[in-house]
């Protein structure tokens, strides 16, 4: 153990500085901001209700909008359990402000592989402020759930590919099943490592038994921790599952003036590119639902990150195509993209922004190479003032997205773009009332439930 504290202090230094100021960025008014109570919190606080207070609940439920599985939940309840129901929203918020949190490892030390421990803690202390990773770290949507979980299994996978042990086949294995039952697009970025995987076999390399029996232990690691879940979708025949997935599917809705399926086809691929590509504010914040994602008709991250992503997309298609799961990452958010409806869509596309982050992170590193291979005849007595340079530009960008998620939260565009929602005046009276339904063994109100029994208080 002192060996390995010692070989490692640094990274342990830079992973704790990371996650103490992202837990205090995130629990910051916690239970205040955002400005009010979500209609998918109040889902998703009631489901944490039925499971303390319900019967008939379990790991394998489904719960939330139906697609995802009850131990999503069984999380934010040992919260809400420990806090106390007085600080049930708090709890609950706080749940994924830990697993985004936790998810900051992963990115740090995948980042930290193909860069230095330099770049890596920069860029991951900027991808922990980014306005809008910080807004589903601080609401509590199911989404984080797969970053935590897809970020470790991309991890796992580097180390296999690297050191070629059966243990870290099984633990991505093991990461991937946890994966599957979470937010849907975790399922789409889990069949994309599935068929990467297994078309490597058809190459004359790994044409051999030695890689056939560490792909049969991912798989076998998989479905080991997925098979309870997927024994329940069977017997569902997979209704609640699809639920959500069904009501989104392009081709079972109309978008606004698109009257042929060329319009739709052309709409879908135009504002999924403008959108993941080109982070073209004009297309963001279509439709109500995605002006509770991204600040209205803003791009996913400034500007200074937007340029930076540009210049590495092309040097990484370029010069780092070895970086292939992060490349699974960008086709399976295109994908969902284009076959839901309201592209750019960040609930399904949340994977996306820390795609963005290690892009930069690796074109950005490039450059600092170049510089570094160069300072002699640059004549840069002092190349460390350059590493100066790139941290205070770092800082001001933290400073910068922090002031503008805060600045968002306080606005009255997104105190309307989250209804319908629950004030946090009225939500001790409301809680009441969930709680009573639940012990009666009623299913819980909604939103608009509760709007008619408030007329009558």
């Amino acid at each position: 153990m002192k060996e390995f504290l010692r070989r490692n202090k640094v990274d342990i230094l830079a992973i704790s500085f990371i996650v103490l100021v992202s837990l205090i960025v995130r629990t910051v008014r916690l239970d205040l901001i955002p400005s009010n109570i979500s209609g998918d919190e109040v889902t998703n606080l009631s489901d944490v209700y039925r499971i303390l207070f319900g019967q008939g609940y379990n790991f394998f439920s489904f719960m939330g909008d139906g697609s995802v599985a009850g131990i999503n939940f069984y999380w934010s309840a040992f919260f809400v359990k420990v806090f106390g129901l007085n600080n049930a929203i708090f709890s609950l918020r706080f749940s994924i402000a830990i697993l985004s949190v936790l998810s900051l490892i992963p990115f740090y030390l995948l980042l930290k592989d193909k860069t230095s421990q330099f770049f890596s803690f920069i860029f991951t202390l900027l991808l922990s402020a980014n306005y809008v990773f910080l807004n589903f770290s601080r609401t509590a949507w199911v989404n984080m759930g797969i970053i935590f979980s897809g970020l470790f299994l991309i991890l796992a996978l580097e180390k296999a590919e690297k050191e070629e042990r059966i243990r870290w086949y099984i633990l991505a294995g093991i990461f991937a099943g946890v994966t599957l039952y979470g937010y849907h697009y975790g399922r789409v970025f889990v069949a994309g490592i599935f068929l990467y995987i297994t078309f490597k076999l058809l190459r004359k390399r790994y044409r051999n038994f030695y890689y056939l029996k560490r792909v049969l232990l991912f798989l076998g690691s998989t479905m080991s921790i997925f098979m309870p879940f997927f024994l329940n979708i069977v017997s569902d025949q997979a209704q609640a599952i699809l639920r959500r997935p069904s009501a989104t599917y392009i081709f079972k809705n109309k978008v606004l003036g698109a009257s042929t399926m060329q319009d739709l086809l052309r709409h879908q691929f135009e504002y999924t590119l403008r959108g993941f590509l080109l982070l073209d504010r004009r297309v963001m914040s279509e439709g109500i639902e995605n002006m509770r994602y991204v600040p209205s008709y803003t791009p996913p991250v400034n500007t200074a990150i937007k340029i930076v992503f540009f210049l590495g997309l092309i040097y990484a298609l370029i010069f780092e195509r070895r970086v292939v799961f992060w490349w699974i990452i960008l086709i399976s958010v295109f994908l969902v993209q284009i076959l839901s409806e309201s592209p750019p869509n960040f609930s399904r596309g949340l994977f996306y922004i820390p795609f963005i982050y290690f892009i930069c992170g690796l074109f950005i590193f490039f450059i600092y190479r170049i510089f570094s291979r160069l300072q002699k005849f640059l004549l840069f007595k002092k190349f460390r003032i350059l590493s100066l340079f790139l941290l205070t530009i770092g800082v001001i960008l933290f400073v910068f997205d922090l002031t503008t998620y805060f600045e968002w939260m306080d606005s009255k565009n997104i105190y309307n773009a989250r209804q319908p929602a629950i004030d946090y005046k009225e939500f001790p009276l409301w809680e009441i009332y969930q709680i009573q339904r639940i012990k009666l063994g009623q299913y819980p109100m909604t939103n608009y439930e509760w709007y008619e029994i408030r007329k009558h208080l």
